[in-house]
């Protein structure tokens, strides 16, 4: 079983960040290739807040990538599947005027096909692009996939990210704080991908 990487409904609207630009473009970090940075990706969190409370979450989201705390980087260090799945980049995030580093952008590597388009309901949304990026009504994900991977892109939905079900495990396991952990399935109206 596979399963859409989605936010938290506890993880508070003031907490989304702002991603600032150092040079490396978001649109590379959607490519699911290796990436050479010598800068850290910056995050800035606009609105003042708790540095406590936000410093407690180990999943960030924010107006560009994904990133993680240095507590849930220092755990997945030494998971060589997740490794081979995905680029940890240095980030830096400004909260209250203060900086603080350890924190690391997901560069998702693997790219799989998870979405069953023969049951999902969808329409292009350029008609002069059908096999372009899709507007979804209804979408359901594969049930039988043979590819073993820990986090991925789909592959009709690129902007969406799967984790198999160890790795939701292994999150359940140590507390990640950020991400919805439940058993749901995607039944949304409206979906824009990617």
């Amino acid at each position: 079983m596979i399963y859409e990487l989605m936010i938290s409904s506890c993880y508070p609207d003031r907490y989304w960040f702002q991603y600032v630009s150092t040079g490396d473009d978001y649109y590379e970090l959607l490519q699911c290739k290796k990436i050479q940075s010598n800068n850290p990706i910056v995050f800035k969190l606009e609105k003042k807040v708790s540095e406590k409370r936000l410093l407690s979450y180990d999943f960030y989201f924010s107006d560009g990538p994904e990133f993680i705390s240095p507590r849930l980087a220092n755990l997945l260090s030494n998971n060589q599947d997740f490794l081979h799945d995905v680029q940890l980049i240095d980030a830096t995030i400004i909260v209250n005027g203060r900086s603080y580093s350890g924190y690391k952008v997901l560069n998702f590597l693997r790219l799989i096909s998870c979405i069953d388009m023969n049951k999902s309901e969808y329409v292009p949304i350029l008609d002069y692009l059908p096999d372009g990026p899709k507007k979804f009504y209804k979408m359901v994900l594969k049930e039988n996939i043979n590819e073993q991977f820990c986090m991925a892109r789909c592959e009709e939905s690129i902007g969406r990210i799967m984790m198999s079900e160890s790795l939701r495990q292994f999150f359940i396991k140590n507390k990640v704080k950020g991400i919805n952990l439940s058993k749901q399935y995607i039944d949304n109206d409206f979906i824009f991908s990617y």
